[in-house]
């Protein structure tokens, strides 16, 4: 990719390709020059949606939008890419340079190491744990519980474990074996 010009990987290019796309249909409402705050609505096609126009912040000195997806891809969103473009800046500053295909090729730069053969590796000395029972899976792959297990569900168990019986409220006793009980 490096050899045919590229300077980004395929996913990073598809995503500014997208976010290209949506930002022709938004449009720059208001702007402040002096903290670089813009106020974007996105229009859409009466045809697409029946909701109302959504309107989004873009800080482009804290690198934020409203939207929230600058934030959790750190790629510029479509939002932003309207606002670099009502200012005449170009979004490409503001992917960060993690993104390009020249750091990704120097993380793998470093060559890594061979592991040694199995019969050569240290024992395990500490504490093995065991999977807890109730989170364990089915035959089906199904989980058997999905909630997670509290100090509530300790005391819960050991109630069971120590229920009395009805009649001579003594533990572990039933209809079936308590000495109590006598045969008619």
């Amino acid at each position: 990719m490096i050899n045919f010009g590229s300077q980004y990987p395929e996913v990073v290019s598809d995503a500014m390709n997208s976010g290209q796309q949506e930002s022709n249909t938004h449009i720059v409402n208001e702007f402040d020059r002096h903290n670089h705050t813009f106020i974007i609505t996105e229009t859409q096609s009466p045809f697409q949606t029946l909701r109302p126009p959504e309107r989004f912040r873009v800080m482009l000195q804290s690198q934020k939008c409203d939207c929230g997806e600058y934030q959790a891809k750190h790629l510029p969103c479509s939002h932003v890419m309207v606002a670099c473009k009502s200012i005449n800046f170009d979004h490409m500053n503001y992917v960060p340079i993690l993104f390009t295909l020249q750091h990704i090729l120097h993380v793998y730069k470093n060559s890594f190491g061979l592991l040694p053969h199995k019969s050569m590796w240290q024992k395990y000395e500490r504490d093995q744990w065991d999977p807890y029972p109730r989170r364990k899976r089915t035959a089906k792959s199904h989980s058997v519980s999905t909630r997670i297990p509290t100090e509530m569900d300790k005391e819960e168990n050991e109630r069971e474990s120590r229920k009395k019986y009805g009649i001579c409220r003594q533990h572990s006793h039933n209809r079936n074996n308590c000495p109590n009980i006598y045969p008619y």
